[in-house]
């Protein structure tokens, strides 16, 4: 292991690991209300930079290299990091992140884009809008105590308050270089300097952000009320491992125990909810509790797993373990709590009036507004790494689709069969999705072909754009299809006709496929695709999608 302090005063941790390259950056980004603040630097941090200004920069690198790159925020701590198995691309990736965390730009269309902007549009507007109809976002909303932990994702209310001063104060504010931690894994302090001499640090604003303050009036809910047991972090196992017999317990006295959230407050405790009528008391609830607890102790050790670990890829996960050893001096994979019998004992309850659901704006499906034309492009940096690094061993995996995607692929793979076609079009009011059949001896050229969409700034405007909250196109290897989606789209069905006539328009970008073909045949590292030209792209295009644009 080996620490340095840039002269930035960006302190750095190097340390040992089996194989790649990796990169981890601890930001302390203190909740401070309910705006979500940090979740919307995090964001426009990824977005742009001084040294990468275009807004699909990130899209690019993560379509054309074998980069894995991603951000978490969380209650007071948001990690950015990057893995590739290759040193150049790492370094590309940790250059990314760097120049976005200490000089990004903030603009105010990124900040109608990225975060809200006219009631339907923004990505983390798409990203809460659903959220916001779940009964557990309902109590959390509905807790005003000292406990209480801030909604750090954000509410709509509130991060339709933010503008560019609010995002340039917090990040002034915490994303001070000194203030900063970077970790790395086989990568020397001496590789990272030159990187950070390149950036400029200073020229932040002095001044301090201001909580934003909710003026909403809310309904409360007539013959309901909540109580909320504050629980140290270490008994979450236990609360999980019973919670279908608690369920039951407490159903016997016409109350709802909520499933627990792994989501601790500062004092390191998480909430166990139960919404109950009006006239239950807190000592029913709480003597019923507590004779189940005594009744069933754990008869061995219990052990708290860190539940960040599922967020992680095991590469990261060994970055975020050590910058949790500096802060607490143990290891964090595994928390031992007691070698005897353990007996939980509750406390008092916070007792709150249960605030009515939101009204949530239904999608707007009719007239969705038009994307604006974008410039088809490929990152500067991306060529330069290629031709620098061109002899690189790539390792590409195939990925399934998300889980939300589970109902359509279903219902997409059942009209393939039922009609025999070779492209299926499905949505539902938040999703769509299309499949189209790959064939045996079309896999490569199908895998290629999807980064150079993934890659495309026509088929990415939806997302820069703030029409959903993801866009992606990939190779699904376990049933021969090439994917296309959307998440959490403003307008689903429209989308489908859009992304096919996008599609139709790279077919037609020689140049466009031509300046991305070199990078996606090196990140697939495959003899039998080296033969694959231009031509054999806009000819899968073609016959795969125009042919077979259909309603």
């Amino acid at each position: 292991m080996s620490s340095y302090r840039h002269a930035c005063g960006l302190e750095h941790h190097n340390i040992h690991l089996d194989q790649g390259f990796s990169a981890l950056i601890a930001v302390n980004t203190p909740g401070v209300d309910d705006s979500g603040v940090s979740h919307a630097v995090e964001h426009l941090v990824f977005r742009r930079s001084e040294a990468f200004n275009r807004e699909e920069s990130l899209f690019q690198l993560s379509a054309l290299t074998d980069l894995a790159i991603n951000a978490s925020t969380h209650a007071d701590i948001t990690y950015y990091h990057c893995y590739s198995p290759n040193l150049p691309t790492c370094l590309l990736g940790l250059n990314y992140l760097l120049n976005g965390l200490l000089a990004p730009l903030f603009v105010k269309q990124d900040i109608d884009y990225e975060i809200y902007c006219d009631q339907y549009y923004g990505v983390i507007n798409r990203e809460l809008s659903y959220q916001q109809g779940e009964q557990q976002w309902v109590i959390d909303i509905s807790d005003t105590s000292a406990h209480r932990c801030y909604q750090y994702g954000g509410v709509i209310e509130l991060i339709s308050q933010l503008n560019i001063d609010d995002v340039t104060r917090y990040h002034a504010q915490h994303y001070q270089a000194k203030k900063m931690l970077l970790i790395t894994g086989n990568i020397e302090p001496a590789v990272v300097a030159p990187l950070l001499d390149c950036i400029d640090c200073n020229g932040k604003s002095d001044k301090l952000y201001r909580r934003k303050v909710s003026t909403q009036t809310h309904d409360y809910e007539v013959n309901k009320q909540v109580f909320r047991w504050w629980i140290a972090i270490e008994f979450f196992d236990y609360f999980s491992k019973h919670y279908t017999s608690l369920r039951t317990l407490i159903e016997s006295y016409h109350a709802q125990l909520m499933p627990p959230q792994y989501n601790p407050n500062k004092q390191q405790q998480f909430a166990l909810d139960v919404i109950a009528p009006i006239d239950c008391l807190e000592e029913t609830l709480f003597k019923a509790l507590q004779e189940y607890l005594i009744s069933n102790a754990e008869e061995s050790s219990i052990e708290e797993q860190d539940k960040t670990q599922y967020k992680f890829s095991s590469e990261i996960m060994h970055l975020v373990n050590y910058h949790k050893t500096l802060n607490t001096g143990q290891a964090s994979d595994t928390c031992h709590i007691s070698e005897q019998n353990v007996v939980l004992s509750l406390g008092a309850a916070t007792q709150f009036r249960l605030k009515k659901q939101p009204i949530i704006n239904p999608v707007k499906t009719d007239k969705p507004n038009a994307l604006l034309p974008v410039k088809n492009r490929l990152l500067t940096q991306l060529q330069d790494h290629f031709i620098e690094n061109s002899d690189q061993n790539s390792q590409y995996k195939c990925q399934p689709l998300p889980a939300v995607f589970r109902t359509l692929s279903n219902k997409a793979l059942q009209q393939l069969t039922e009609n025999q076609n070779k492209i299926a079009k499905v949505f539902d009011v938040q999703h769509c999705l299309m499949l189209v059949y790959v064939k045996p001896l079309e896999e490569n050229l199908a895998i290629i072909t999807s980064f150079i969409i993934s890659a495309y700034p026509g088929f990415l405007a939806a997302r820069i754009q703030g029409h959903c909250y993801a866009i992606v196109c990939q190779y699904l290897d376990y049933s021969r299809h090439l994917a296309f989606y959307s998440a959490f789209d403003v307008a689903p069905m429209q989308r489908l006709a859009v992304m096919t006539k996008i599609l139709c328009a790279l077919k037609d970008d020689q140049l466009f496929i031509q300046q991305c073909l070199p990078l996606a045949k090196a990140k697939l590292n495959n003899t039998n695709g080296h033969n694959i030209t231009v031509d054999c792209v806009t000819t899968f295009l073609s016959n795969k999608i125009c042919a077979l644009h259909g309603p």
